[in-house]
Order: structure tokens, then sequence, then C-alpha cells
């Protein structure tokens, strides 16, 4: 039987970036995913400033720059009803920060940098037509048994991550279901191209309104877009494609020319792993935990996962410290989903979307107007979104 010291389940970006790190710390690992390709439709794409200097580390920014878009201006809300925006701008971090600025990169593309540089490391196997039927977790190790191509494999490992999604197989393999909530309705993401700044939009934008709220955000300079928005779970999903330039009318007038060029709709949760962590299995990123994507926090929360499982799991493969580090990952991560992640993008979806009083929405834009009101402010805003970090559980980074 093959063996491994660990076997990563889903080539999704947190699967990849945790198969970067380990493997470029020496660490035996192979990556199985049930695709045949990476998925390049609309899904996650920013990466927000405080996160950008973890991904340098393991060699990713400067590729990542190439093929994305960087985003200096920062927050900007734009209140449909007054016409008001309140900007905070990365800009405010010049000088203190080495990366004063987002990357906004689609998924797909940051999978595909991934990849490429995964396939440099030799102690990296990463293999595409690779479906999870069963694990099985023994006193030593786990074994994950395959299909591939209709054949039947066994990987044998010291331990596995599952980071295959919101349908993972890895967490019911655990016995672990996901609890909490799923929005009533449903999102479309769209990729276009069009002049939003010709409308008075900036790199990325949360517009707030009840009928047509939605989040704009550049993400090639070469004028793609993302307009992601919420619509009735009554209209079926079968004729999505032909309410799109239903929205854009209305957002943007009947006489803007909007190009199409791919859309995604899905449903949006809030909703964490009854367990992360059984044995010599853990979950990360989506298999662990489901949030909306409104301000970011769904692939971020993800990738500051894999910053701590790559500490923990090298003490732990090293002997540095007993596996009983990876119940105080999972503590940690439940944790900072519960009381960070999730209430944040919740606060951020209702503000957009959902809230109907024009009193309320003032209210609860009042301390971002605040904040822009100053340099301090601004610094002190842009710091907080590193607040899905969780600090080190073995002094690695204290």
């Amino acid at each position: 039987m093959e063996k491994t010291d660990v076997a990563i389940v889903g080539a999704g970006p947190v699967g990849l970036t945790l198969a970067l790190a380990l493997g470029r710390a020496g660490v035996n690992v192979v990556v199985v995913e049930r695709d045949a390709e990476i998925n390049l439709s609309p899904r996650a794409m920013v990466y927000l400033h405080p996160l950008l200097p973890d991904l340098d580390r393991l060699g990713l920014v400067a590729g990542m720059l190439k093929r994305g878009f960087r985003d200096d201006e920062g927050l900007n809300l734009h209140l449909a009803s007054t016409g008001e925006v309140i900007s905070i701008p990365n800009t405010a971090l010049d000088g203190i920060d080495p990366f004063p600025f987002n990357i906004h990169l689609g998924q797909g593309e940051y999978c595909s940098l991934v990849a490429e540089l995964l396939a440099d490391l030799d102690n990296v196997d990463v293999r595409s037509n690779s479906e999870v039927v069963t694990i099985d977790d023994q006193e030593a190790t786990a074994t994950v048994h395959l299909q591939v191509k209709g054949v039947s494999q066994a990987l044998e490992a010291r331990y596995v991550v599952g980071a295959d999604g919101g349908h993972s197989v890895v967490r019911a393999s655990i016995g672990a279901s996901l609890e909490g909530t799923t929005w009533g309705e449903r999102f479309v993401a769209t990729n276009v191209r069009f002049d939003f700044r010709s409308r008075g939009f900036k790199s990325s934008n949360m517009y707030i309104d009840p009928e047509i709220g939605c989040i704009i955000a550049q993400i090639t300079p070469d004028g793609l877009w993302r307009c992601t928005y919420q619509e009735s779970l009554e209209l079926p999903e079968s004729t999505v494609a032909d309410r799109i330039p239903q929205h854009f009318d209305r957002l943007l007038g009947a006489d803007a020319s909007v190009e199409l060029v791919d859309f995604r709709p899905y449903r949006m949760h809030q909703r964490l792993s009854s367990s992360l962590r059984s044995g010599h299995v853990v979950l990360a990123g989506d298999a662990a935990h489901l949030t909306n994507p409104t301000g970011g926090l769904g692939l971020t929360t993800g990738l500051y996962d894999v910053l701590l499982l790559e500490e923990v799991l090298l003490a732990v493969l090293r002997g540095e410290a007993g596996d009983e580090l990876l119940d105080r990952y999972a503590e940690e991560r439940s944790r900072v989903f519960s009381h960070v992640s999730s209430p944040n993008a919740t606060y951020f979806k209702t503000l957009v979307y959902d809230t109907t009083d024009p009193a309320v929405v003032d209210a609860q834009v009042q301390p971002f107007r605040d904040a822009a009101k100053t340099l301090e402010g601004q610094r002190a805003f842009l710091s907080g979104l590193d607040m899905v970090r969780s600090p080190s559980l073995t002094g690695a980074h204290s």
C-alpha cells in the first residue's frame, strides 16, 4: 500500500495552499481531487492585505499580481438611497505595511498558480480524477480508499486533511455534520466587462440597497469585473441567465452595454462542522465551515485555517508536540468562525442586501464614516481585517 505523511482531500485553494506550505517544509504530501480540472467558474476572488505576507512566504504574491488586480482603494460603501460613498483606502497603510493593498484574483486562477508551484516539488503529488470512497482511521494512521478511473486504490497517511468543500466526504467519514442556517436567497456571481468606474465605482464596492444591492469588484487590469447580487429562491435557477440583464438594467440603466462573460448561482450558508477533528483526520476550509461571501470572509477564513494547520501539523509530524494539538486547532478555528467570521459576514450581507429602513442603514454605516475621517481611523479599520487570524499554538510566530 502506498504511504505518505499527509493526504489532502480536495484541490481547491485551501487544499493546494496547505500542500504548498507542507511541501516546502519537506513533508511528503498527496493531494487527491475528484474533478478532472480546476474549476474556473466565478467564485471567491479577494485576498486581504494582512494575509499577503503569509502568501508571499510561500512564493505566491508575485504571481498573483501578474495574473490579478492590485486593489489600492480598499473598502467603498455606496448608499444607493443618498448617493453617499464612504471610502477607506488601502493607501492608508503606505509606509507601515509591507503590502498596503489587496489582491483580486479568481479562485480558479489562484489554484492554477499554486498547482504550477507544486509541480516543482518532488515530495508533493496532486492527483485528479480521484474520488474518496471511505476513510479507515486506525491506531497510528488513516487509510484513504479511492476510486481512480474505476480502479480501487488505497493510500495510507499519518494524517488526512479534509479540504473537500461544503459537501465534504471527509467530514461525513468522521460522523460530523454542518450545523447552522442557510439563507433564504440565492446569490448570483457574474463576471462581466463594463466600465464601472464611469459610474463612480472603485476597485471594490458594497452597493447598499434592499432591491439591487450587490458587491462590485475589479478582477483584472483589462476590465473584467465581478458583480454579485441576490435574488429570490422562488425564481427558477434554470432561468438565472435570462434575468441577469434585468439586474444590470436596474443597476446601471438600460443604456449600459454589459458583456456577460460567466456566471454562477449558489446558495449561502452560515454553518460550522460539529467536529473539525477525529483521530488522524482534520478539516479545513469549506469542509469545516461555510459562510456567505459578503466581506470576503469565506476564502479568507479558509486560508487562515491553513496557516494554523501548517504550524500544528509540522509540530506534530516532527515530534515537537502531541497530536492533541490538533484538538486545539479544531477548537480555535471553530471559535474564530463562530465569533468572528460568521457574525461579520452576516452583518455585511444584511447591510448590503436586506436592510430596508434608511435610518438603520445610516446608523450601521456610522462607524465606517467615523473611521474614514482620519488616517488613524482608516489604519485601525484596515488592521482589524486580520481578526480571523489565530494566535500561534506553538509559539512559532509569537
